[in-house]
């Protein structure tokens, strides 16, 4: 829980985020991710994270984490559980900043970011 925290911490702390609100991260099944996908975005499949904003003060936004898809990505590239986990987390942090990822310029920029913040948050 500490190091999630930590990475979300240093994305708002990196990107100058002065806003005030709780971050909820919340992991989910492959099911559950899916129908959830499907049910808010339109998109029939399998994704790893999705993030929502929220317009009230207390609540900045959540980031729903997909523990099959963490296990699943990590073995392909090669590294932990926990580091995959991270990424997303990141990678959620910043959706909830305004991010997109949805060209291959703007997955280039998001991810160069999540990288950078990543190496930060495991030292």
């Amino acid at each position: 829980p500490g190091l999630v925290a930590a990475a979300c911490r240093k994305t708002l702390s990196r990107e100058r985020f002065r806003g005030e609100g709780e971050i909820n991260i919340v992991f989910m099944d492959r099911k559950a991710m899916r129908k959830m996908n499907k049910e808010f975005l339109g998109h029939d499949y399998d994704t790893d994270v999705i993030a929502f904003n929220y317009d009230v003060p207390e609540a900045f936004g959540d980031v729903y984490i997909s523990a099959y898809k963490a296990r699943e990505q990590a073995k392909e590239l090669g590294h932990p559980v926990l580091e995959e986990v991270l990424t997303l987390v990141v990678h959620g942090t910043l959706h909830l900043l305004g991010y997109d990822d949805d060209t291959p310029s703007r997955q280039a920029r998001m991810f160069r970011k999540q990288d950078e913040i990543l190496a930060k948050t495991l030292r």
